[in-house]
């Protein structure tokens, strides 16, 4: 019986070596580190600005029916400004002296208190808003 027990205690732990080698063996599961980049969420908004409106094309230099010939009046001798729109904010193309003949054209805008209208010089030179205070209508 002694000899029973001894093979029963021997092939256990036979069986107990082979497991452990065989454990030994595995290497545990790779692990991989969390992800270290951080994900960005960018809002991009455009906020509304107020931009003067866009003037249309300059007219032909030849009068329509429609224009109207005007005088440059009432500017105390500093001339009127001709501006690329309508409205103080809009860069000065020429200054037209007193006494200057222009078309005035039917279109108009009001901005910054006043109303302006889009002139050309009557040789076709220069074109843009003038504004309509200083414009006299010749009879």
């Amino acid at each position: 019986m002694r000899i029973r027990g001894l093979g029963i205690g021997v092939g256990g732990m036979v069986l107990l070596i082979g497991l452990a080698v065989g454990l030994a063996g595995l290497r545990p599961a790779a692990r991989r580190p969390p992800p270290t980049a951080v994900a960005r969420i960018v809002w991009t908004t455009t906020v509304p600005t107020e931009r003067p409106a866009t003037p249309s094309p300059t007219p032909s230099p030849t009068p329509t029916p429609e224009a109207h010939r005007m005088v440059v009046a009432g500017t105390g001798g500093l001339g009127l400004r001709l501006r690329e729109g309508p409205g103080l904010q809009y860069a000065v193309l020429a200054v037209l002296p007193e006494g200057t003949a222009v078309w005035a054209f039917p279109r108009w805008a009001e901005a910054d208190g006043l109303r302006w209208r889009w002139v050309q010089t009557e040789d076709g030179g220069s074109a843009g808003w003038a504004a309509e205070p200083y414009l006299l209508a010749e009879p």
